[in-house]
């Protein structure tokens, strides 16, 4: 009877020294899952923080409602901006979902990838133009990069472009630059493989070879726009990731339709010979 009671207790000493394991298993889980947490969060902010303060460089006077134009006006510092980081060569700014940022460009990919405008390691990074692309928006097609970030910062709308209806409430975009105010009018939305390396050209050899690019990414569209594009037509590629995994990107295409140079509004094609290439 008396080492029943002992095998009895050790039993239970034992499974209390289980419980004890497993407890402190389960609170080290937790534990590693709120910093991770917290420290994503952080990361959130900072990123938020620093954009939100770049928006003194910006300047938006509110539509006349007896002016004919279709929104007010929109002015950027960039010589502030630049003062700060000469790597700014630029602004984008939809109108009504909230994308207002400046448009960074590295020696490479990879630094605003990872970096925002001030350098900060945070996952938001930057927009940012293809290191490939000249600064000036002169080559036929830019690439601009950004995050798919969940808060929906950064290119976090970009994704809403496969509801039609959104593209239609939302069909052009504006970039800003020290010289020109240019205006985007988009034609192709779509998700795509990353392996599929023409939906992904900033050069061609040829008009005939443009001519190709564009007719294949207005045949991938989720829609028709109806918008035409020629290979005389200067384009800029949004691109973000998407949920759909690694292996795909979403891109959004729009072709550039106005070219206003010191407040004078004017064609695109009026001002594509006065535009100066970046050193």
């Amino acid at each position: 009877m008396t080492g029943k009671i002992k095998n009895e207790r050790k039993k239970k000493k034992q499974q209390n020294i289980l419980f004890r394991i497993l407890f402190l298993l389960a609170l080290a889980v937790f534990l590693y899952a709120a910093v991770r947490l917290i420290l994503y969060g952080i990361t959130y902010w900072k990123g938020s923080h620093e954009y939100k303060g770049l928006q003194k460089y910006v300047r938006e006077q509110p539509k006349d409602e007896s002016s004919t134009e279709e929104n007010g006006e929109f002015t950027v510092d960039f010589s502030g901006l630049k003062e700060l980081n000469p790597d700014c060569i630029g602004w984008i700014r939809f109108e009504n979902i909230d994308i207002s940022y400046p448009i960074m460009q590295g020696e490479d990919n990879e630094y605003y990838l990872k970096h925002t405008f001030e350098g900060q390691a945070v996952t938001a990074a930057s927009i940012f133009m293809d290191a490939n692309n000249h600064a000036d928006f002169s080559d036929q097609n830019t690439f601009i990069y950004g995050h798919n970030m969940k808060d929906k910062t950064m290119f976090g709308k970009l994704n809403n472009y496969k509801d039609e209806e959104f593209y239609k409430e939302n069909p052009y975009f504006y970039i800003y630059t020290p010289d020109y105010t240019y205006r985007y009018d988009i034609f192709s939305c779509y998700l795509a493989r990353v392996d599929n390396e023409v939906d992904f050209y900033t050069q061609f050899a040829s008009d005939e070879q443009f001519q190709e690019f564009l007719d294949g990414v207005k045949a991938q569209s989720a829609y028709d726009t109806g918008v035409e594009v020629t290979p005389e037509d200067k384009v800029i590629t949004l691109m973000t990731c998407n949920k759909a995994g690694y292996d795909y990107r979403f891109l959004v295409h729009a072709v550039q339709t106005e070219a206003v140079p010191n407040g004078d509004v004017a064609p695109a094609e009026e001002n594509a010979g006065t535009e100066s290439e970046a050193e």
